[in-house]
């Protein structure tokens, strides 16, 4: 399923933990682990430059967590931050973060960071496997 922005709001606006599904508890894991590993860091600083500068540090953590969540997939997936049609990803990404995070803060809602931390990391997950089935998978034949 294509990661959607407004289904990413709909799933903060309702809050609380998700339940402990394999998905929630390996992509929670993974967003502690991430920062250690080597490869992550890497990739992390290639894309790091494509980061807006923020005023909002709270803004700033959950789209730094977005963009590692890219690297993690981008890993997983054997993507390249080096090419030009993967990266083109991540200003769409931070978009979406941005956007989301704007039309909470528009509502008034309480914003649950630890949330919102696990949601940002896993839609960067989500955005770079749905980034392999677009330009390659959906293209082999079965």
């Amino acid at each position: 399923m294509k990661p959607d922005k407004q289904a990413l709001l709909a799933q903060l606006q309702r809050g609380g933990p998700e339940g402990p599904t394999p998905e929630a508890t390996r992509s929670r894991e993974l967003m502690v682990r991430a920062p250690a590993r080597e490869d992550v860091r890497q990739w992390f600083a290639a894309l790091e430059p494509l980061l807006p500068p923020e005023d909002d540090p709270q803004l700033a953590e959950f789209l730094r967590l977005a963009v590692m969540g890219v690297c993690v997939g981008f890993i997983d997936r054997h993507l390249s931050p080096e090419v030009e049609a993967h990266r083109a990803i991540v200003p769409l990404l931070l978009d979406d973060i941005q956007s989301v995070y704007a039309q909470l803060k528009a509502l008034g809602a309480t914003i649950d960071r630890d949330q919102f931390r696990w949601r940002a990391f896993d839609y960067g997950i989500h955005k770079a496997y749905y980034l392999d089935w677009t330009l390659y998978l959906s293209r082999e034949p079965y």
